[in-house]
């Protein structure tokens, strides 16, 4: 059975390599047609879907009437592994920029893809470095750009919900806009984070509603990040609960 897995990932990965430079070809090309971004959003929510589709993994999303494609909001989920990414690209309807690491920038075709959709990156390693990237993400925020961030800033190495940073909520202070929380289960099975064999699956994914900012004062940060923890959890504790109903727990 290993030895399928190993060809099964090889061919997956095979597969991913060549749909990024696809996607990431036309995404670029698109800039021409559709200088606002609107089939380079096509194009992303097309990468994300074909991969899933590729490589056998479904997707139930629940909460999906929580995005107000007429409101600016920012979303926030936790992080189990890359496939992240590509599940969320393919599920949100608005589009949005995201919150990265600095290092995907090396990625091929990702990098003018993240220039064109507004994508912010971040330098962990440095603080001042990261506190500028969040007061840029927060002038596009302003300017009417949506923005999606992992607040955990790493992925979980065990499924557990873990500590978040701040920084989500430094963007929330300085912008009053709304936080729309996001609970990814199951992707850790997927592809674990320090693995790259991928395993076929389904995901489940539970939106809740939008988290109002506005009651908080300066400097609230940490009860900001309870109450956003709690909501978390709170989502977690539903989606087990509707798999252990469902008999579906382990996926």
């Amino acid at each position: 059975m290993i030895i399928v897995r190993y060809v099964y990932s090889i061919l997956c990965w095979a597969f991913i390599i060549a749909d990024t430079a696809f996607w990431g070809t036309l995404s670029i090309l698109s800039i021409f047609i559709s200088p606002g971004g609107t089939l380079s959003k096509f194009c992303e929510k097309s990468w994300g879907r074909t991969i899933l589709w590729a490589c056998r993994i479904r997707v139930n999303v629940t909460g999906l009437e929580n995005i107000r494609p007429d409101q600016v909001q920012i979303f926030a989920s936790n992080h189990q592994s890359f496939f992240d990414i590509w599940v969320l690209c393919s599920i949100i309807p608005v589009r949005f920029g995201w919150i990265i690491k600095k290092e995907l920038k090396k990625i091929p075709f990702l990098n003018a893809h993240m220039k064109i959709m507004g994508y912010v990156t971040i330098d962990r390693s440095n603080r001042e470095r990261s506190l500028a990237s969040m007061d840029q993400a927060a002038e596009q925020i302003r300017s009417g750009s949506r923005i999606i961030i992992f607040p955990e800033g790493t992925r979980s190495r065990d499924g557990r919900l873990q500590p978040v940073k701040k920084g989500l909520f430094h963007l929330c202070l300085k912008t009053r806009v709304p936080v729309i929380p996001i609970y990814i289960h199951g992707t850790g099975n997927i592809m674990k984070p320090d693995s790259l064999l991928i395993h076929s699956g389904t995901i489940h994914v539970s939106i809740g509603k939008p988290i109002p900012t506005t009651g908080y004062q300066e400097g609230a940060l940490d009860e900001a990040v309870a109450d956003f923890e709690e909501v978390m959890r709170g989502l977690q504790r539903g989606t087990v609960a509707m798999l252990e109903r469902s008999g579906s727990r382990d996926n």
